[in-house]
């Protein structure tokens, strides 16, 4: 593999979240925080701890923590697909961020 062909990788922690019916997103119910990282094909950028993104099977996932990945680290996590302009309002997510 060149120089070239490599790319940023960064670490997520993240919970599962489900939308309620005024569309605001929340933690679904027991959620338990898991890892996923950005691939090379992932679309948008990520802005800020909160901001929910779209696993490759369509689940949406709030940001809990960032971190960078080593390169040759990425294959032990899941690639995330896209980012979203939404977020979860951090009052949510605070249990998760002790």
């Amino acid at each position: 593999m060149g120089k070239n062909s490599k790319y940023e990788t960064h670490l997520f922690s993240g919970v599962v979240v489900t939308q309620n019916l005024s569309g605001q997103y929340l933690p679904k119910q027991d959620a338990k925080p898991n890892f996923w990282r950005t691939g090379k094909h992932t679309k948008g950028h990520f802005t800020t701890i909160g901001q929910v993104f779209l696993t490759e099977n369509g689940q949406a996932v709030a940001v809990l923590s960032m971190q960078q990945l080593a390169f040759n680290q990425r294959h032990n996590y899941t690639p995330l697909q896209r980012w979203t302009s939404a977020s979860v309002d951090m009052q949510y997510l605070n249990q998760w961020l002790t």
